[in-house]
């Protein structure tokens, strides 16, 4: 009882301190630390380039791996080897089993469906190609090969039982793209041009631009300027001009009474109170009626996913926490009190029991706080659930806008169609609500639903943006589209597109067979997969213990089948997740994908259990995640990450490259079954805009069921999961490589290449690390305000009495580099019972002065004195080393 409340005590504190400090500081996200020689950064962000290269050869240069890890800053040339695009790569082999029965050739551009499908007659369409393909006897291997050109479906394409034996392909080297949306020609008309109204007290100076804020804006000519008027003038007159801010007499005298015409970036609004500005509007429409047009949700123009009108103006795909301006305004002035329902029907599972634990019962809430969500049942439903800064989920209703917002004095017509994206308040998430109504004289932004995007809740949020309202269509690339005029209004950023693509669905392929008649071997090889659409205000689930809400939906959907291959596919601006592999799966084999810009994660994988009963097989098992390229994913949701699995277990990832997302790059909500193997895989720049994770994230607050560890008997004690040979990189906001947090238990973290941060352990049992290299966890990058500068923290239990021997944790045969003298947090660290602390030894640490102390019951031991007690026998403290050394040391781990 003593332990728990202490971890409870510290827990609160450090959550507490976490969110007011974000709160205070949310720009400038730092990509690399302050503290650390800058050549020692480049060569190991070096390292990590060659590494991606050798992982993913045929990628070639990989070039957006480079610009992520900003190699360029580094005076590092990047380079484009012949393979350097995914039409340039070599299409994997078709491999059969025996010769397809029936082949079938569609094209989108020369084809008919009367046709008979053969290579000099092709179809033109996916659906009648797989019509075509039903024709022959059930598990008979069938081919269809798609020629380049986009396949526009209206409706998914469901592949059942009777498509078991199918590989859908595209044709050679020709680009074959299949669309979840409609094709637009647009025939513009002007519906305003000229100056909006004058903001005063708002500068619009600010941009995204890396380096001086003022790269898109020039000074007007002082002898013909000298008012606003005049100033507005010559933004009006100036062709390039887009913006204008006016400095009166009482601004600093180095910018007195001076007038900025701004030219691109981002006019970003910021208080100024000697300032006036100005946009430039030039909106104009396209009546889509005789189109017969869908709504959509997102508008694709030359390829790239626009920007809906929103305040204040950003792109979500560039811009977030982690750049300067943000897109988002900082802070509400207050925030509406959440709903109140009855409290949930909780279910408590007394036995049986994982004895020994931090989390030994099963028990969750079933209705009551947590009815929004799909199905309404949640561990964060309880009334008194444990974990770090737990309490039963609760979410505002609304937020109140303080006086200085942009649109505090503009009239929405249509406030009802907006959209608010929110940030959790301790930035563990965010949330999107749709507005039901505006109070202009409370400045309230009242919600109709939403906010169940986030498993924990909170009765307040933190940073936000609206989108989806007319009246903010006010900046280059912007559009917005009127459903009952089935118009389209757009912004011109510079020409005029001549059509476009409008989402219409949010799945493409939907693999669907049952645990009794799954589907099999169907395989999808060298498609891009595009244009779906936003998924955000549909509905999520809490699946177990974990922080995280999640949708059973995907781009690519499969339920109940073996053998599903994903091979070779590019997966283009999902609206929501990439991939999404439900229940009765076995044995997918995903690899060689690259998975750009979703609005969710990239790939979930989520099963299903009767209460804490797994033994069903209800979920995703054997599952090989091999060599894909994910990035820049989590547009809209934030609690989303590269790859994500909640009940799901057996899973190997292998060789894949994860980089630029909000949260975490692996995230497993649970230890359901174990088994996991994680290896050879590069992860970095995670953890952007959020806080309190890694690249790597785990829980495991709800035993499970299996027989997974035993395939005689039913255990509630997970398989031993590895992660090893892994190089990951802790920057941003992260904190830990390896955060393994609130009961995270049974894992062998070996032969890891950890950058920046230390290990971790929170409530677990059974965990490994051996033989890791750790380079500077006192590293000080965007964290900085939630320092664990240690080698290594082990929080709560990990042993009682009552607790085998066998479920210590170890930290050994490690070697870290650290700054830092202060090199373990143990909580407890009691060197009077060994049964309360890790075991430690055979390590290795490179300090000043070749120093360092353990901090343990209000004393600083040095390592000497630590010894004596029995601990970290075999450790030594050896001076420094230097880049050369660590570089080598990581090649020689990571074995390249």
């Amino acid at each position: 009882g003593t332990l728990a409340t202490a971890y409870s005590k510290m827990a609160t504190w450090l959550v507490t301190l976490l969110a007011s400090l974000f709160a205070s500081k949310v720009a400038g996200r730092f990509d690399r630390p302050i503290n650390v020689d800058p050549a020692l950064d480049c060569a190991i962000k070096n390292l990590a380039w060659e590494y991606a290269r050798k992982l993913q050869p045929y990628r070639g240069g990989i070039q957006p791996v480079f610009d992520a890890l900003q190699l360029q800053s580094c005076n590092i040339s990047s380079f484009r080897p012949a393979a350097t695009s995914r039409s340039k790569n070599k299409s994997p082999r078709l491999t059969h089993h025996s010769a397809p029965a029936i082949t079938i050739y569609a094209d989108s551009v020369h084809g008919r469906d009367t046709n008979r499908g053969t290579i000099d007659s092709p179809v033109q369409s996916l659906v009648r190609a797989v019509e075509l393909t039903r024709q022959v006897s059930p598990g008979k291997v069938k081919q269809i090969y798609l020629r380049g050109g986009t396949f526009y479906l209206e409706e998914p394409i469901e592949l059942g039982v009777q498509d078991s034996f199918l590989t859908i392909s595209g044709y050679e080297r020709e680009h074959a793209i299949v669309s979840g949306g409609r094709e637009y020609q647009f025939t513009w008309k002007q519906y305003k041009m000229g100056m909006g109204p004058n903001l005063i007290g708002t500068s619009l100076l600010e941009d995204t631009s890396n380096g001086p804020g003022r790269l898109h804006v020039k000074l007007a000519n002082p002898a013909k300027v000298s008012d606003v008027k005049s100033c507005r003038r010559a933004c009006e007159e100036d062709k390039e001009c887009i913006a204008f801010t006016f400095q009166s007499s009482t601004s600093p005298p180095s910018s007195s009474k001076s007038c900025f015409l701004r030219t691109g970036g981002v006019a970003t609004h910021s208080r100024c109170p000697y300032c006036v500005s100005g946009k430039k509007l030039n909106i104009v429409y396209a009546d889509l009626s005789s189109q017969n047009p869908n709504s959509f949700t997102s508008l694709f123009i030359d390829g790239r996913r626009a920007v809906r009108a929103r305040y204040p103006d950003g792109n979500p795909e560039t811009m977030g926490l982690h750049t300067n301006p943000t897109g988002y305004v900082d802070k509400a002035e207050k925030w509406l009190p959440p709903k109140s329902y009855p409290p949930a029907t909780e279910i408590h599972i007394k036995s049986p029991q994982r004895n020994g634990t931090k989390f030994p019962t099963f028990e969750i809430g079933i209705g009551g706080p947590v009815e929004a969500f799909d199905p309404p049942e949640s561990y964060w439903g309880l009334k008194k659930p444990v974990g770090g800064g737990a309490a039963t989920y609760e979410i505002t209703t609304g937020l109140v806008y303080s006086s200085d917002v942009g649109f505090v004095n503009r009239t929405w017509s249509r406030p009802d169609t907006g959209v608010v994206h929110a940030f959790h308040c301790r930035h563990w998430g965010n949330w999107q609500f749709k507005l039901s109504d505006r109070n202009m004289s409370k400045r309230e932004l009242i919600f109709a639903y939403g906010g169940f995007q986030e498993a924990r809740g909170c009765k307040s949020g933190a940073e936000w943006y609206v989108e989806n309202i007319f009246e903010e269509l006010d900046s280059p690339g912007e559009w917005y589209y009127n459903e009952t005029e089935e118009k389209l209004y757009f912004y011109p950023n510079g020409s005029l597109p001549h059509n476009g693509i409008g989402s219409v669905m949010d799945t493409l392929f939907s693999v669907r067979g049952t645990m009794e008649s799954p589907v099999l071997n169907v395989t999808l090889m060298n498609i891009e997969l595009a244009h779906t659409a936003t998924t955000f205000l549909e509905g999520h689930e809490v699946p177990s213990g974990g922080d995280w809400a999640v949708q059973r939906k995907g781009t690519v959907l499969v339920e109940g089948a073996i053998n599903f291959v994903l091979q070779n596919c590019l997966l283009n601006a999902p609206g929501g997740n990439g991939l999404c592999l439900s229940n009765y799966v076995r044995n997918a084999v995903i690899q060689d994908n690259e998975i750009v810009w979703s609005g969710a994660s990239g790939i979930v994988s989520l099963g299903s259990a009767d209460l804490l009963d797994g033994t069903l097989g209800t979920q995703p098992r054997g599952t090989q995640i091999l060599r894909n390229l994910i990035h820049e994913n989590g547009v809209y949701g934030k609690q989303t990450a590269s790859y994500m699995q909640a009940l799901s277990c057996q899973t190997e990832l292998v060789g894949n490259v994860f980089f630029n997302g909000p949260r975490g790059g692996i995230n497993f909500n649970d230890g359901f079954g174990g088994g996991n193997l994680l290896k050879n895989n590069l992860v970095f720049n995670h953890v952007r805009e959020t806080t309190a994770h890694g690249p790597f994230n785990s829980w495991d607050r709800l035993p499970y069921l299996t027989k997974v560890k035993n395939e005689d008997k039913p255990s509630l004690y997970p398989a031993q999961s590895t992660i090893t040979r892994n190089f990951l990189i802790s920057n941003y906001l992260s904190t830990w490589p390896l955060d393994h947090d609130d009961g995270s238990s049974f894992y062998n973290d070996t032969y890891n290449f950890l950058i920046y941060g230390g290990y971790k352990g929170s409530n677990g049992h059974g965990k490994k690390a051996l033989n890791n290299i750790y380079v500077y966890p006192d590293a000080i990058h965007a964290s900085h305000f939630f320092r664990m500068p240690y080698c290594a923290v082990s929080w709560g239990a990990t042993a009682t009495k009552s607790t085998p021997a066998s479920w210590h944790e170890v930290w050994a045969n490690n070697t870290c580099i650290t700054g830092s003298p202060n090199v373990y947090e143990f909580a407890p660290c009691n060197t009077q019972d060994a049964d309360d602390m890790p075991i430690t030894a055979n390590n290795t640490f490179y300090a000043p002065k070749h120093f360092i102390y353990i901090e343990c019951h209000k004393a600083n031991l040095t390592l000497e004195e630590y010894q004596r007690y029995g601990f970290d026998l075999g450790s030594v403290v050896l001076d420094p080393v230097g880049t050369d050394v660590i570089v080598k040391w990581g090649r020689d781990i990571l074995n390249f």
